[in-house]
């Protein structure tokens, strides 16, 4: 599941993943995202900045409800710093990788395991 209001985003990584054998969904908004998160998601890729619940407010939400509270959360973002880095890891992210670099590949190869990273070097 990508939470990110940047809908060329969310197509370009949804691509990526789905071409490593993920299904993929998405959402355009902090509400919307929430509402899908129950679905029961492997993963969360997460923006910050986001209409109507921002990705702190979701991070949070999903960390405290006993649905999601062990999915693993990428955020993905272009907000970088270590404040933000150490506001992700105090909500319990599970990951922090900033939007424009292939580390949000690594990182969920880092999660999932697996040869991810060399297919989406080929995408």
């Amino acid at each position: 599941m990508i939470i990110e209001d940047d809908l060329l985003a969310c197509r370009v990584y949804q691509k990526r993943l789905e071409k490593a054998g993920y299904e993929v969904d998405f959402a355009l908004d902090g509400n919307e995202g929430l509402a899908k998160s129950h679905n029961g998601y492997d993963l969360v890729i997460l923006d910050i900045a986001l209409p109507k619940l921002d990705g702190w407010q979701v991070l949070g939400r999903l960390k405290n409800h006993d649905g999601t509270r062990h999915t693993p959360v990428i955020i993905c973002t272009v907000l970088d710093g270590d404040h933000y880095r150490q506001k992700a890891k105090e909500l319990d992210a599970d990951g922090f990788v900033n939007k424009f670099h292939d580390d949000l590949f690594s990182e969920v190869e880092r999660i999932w395991g697996g040869a991810l990273e060399e297919i989406f070097n080929r995408a």
